[in-house]
């Protein structure tokens, strides 16, 4: 039996179950698939190993006020997460939260209370840029002339496999030709 295909992912951290119902309501019928976590480190794990493609992340997370910014910061650490689109949300209409977010990489920042259909846009939008910059990247990747794989592309998988080789003992082999002259 064929699984049916997924929309892309899409994990909502915040700590207000009332704020993840909404969530789960007004994006009930967008064609993503939505996750939600309940607090900071529940949504770290979870975005360590479903790798969504967007994160809705509550700025007050917990007692502390901001943890949402110290959960962006995981994220960026992390070489498997910090390329995440991560948007802000914040009943606080504090300018200074705003500018905090964009400055550290947040692609948007969503006042609550959130209006059903700006939501919906904004997590589109966000969808559009991150695949838009995926295609970017992939391009950067390949011989604009030729099609095929570039220099940095191959030195980057050069590094993987030496690493691999190194890391589980396995023999490495490779081959050079030159064939142009």
């Amino acid at each position: 039996m064929v699984e049916p295909e997924r929309g892309p992912r899409v994990l909502a951290i915040d700590d207000c179950p009332m704020i993840r119902a909404l969530l789960e309501r007004h994006l009930r019928h967008e064609p993503v698939e939505l996750h939600l976590a309940p607090d900071a480190a529940t949504g770290v794990a979870m975005a360590r190993e479903l790798l969504p493609e967007v994160v809705l992340l509550d700025v007050h997370l917990g007692p502390e006020g901001s943890e949402g910014f110290a959960v962006l910061a995981a994220l960026q650490d992390d070489a498997r997460t910090h390329d995440l689109s991560v948007i802000f949300l914040s009943g606080s209409g504090d300018t200074e939260h705003r500018v905090r977010a964009r400055d550290r990489g947040a692609v948007d920042f969503i006042g609550k209370p959130f209006d059903a259909a700006e939501l919906r846009a904004r997590v589109r939008s966000a969808l559009r840029l991150r695949r838009l910059l995926s295609m970017l990247a992939q391009k950067a990747r390949i011989d604009g002339l030729t099609g095929l794989w570039n220099r940095a592309y191959f030195d980057r998988r050069l590094d993987e496999e030496v690493s691999e080789s190194i890391r589980y003992g396995r023999p490495i082999s490779l081959v050079l030709a030159d064939v142009d002259h």
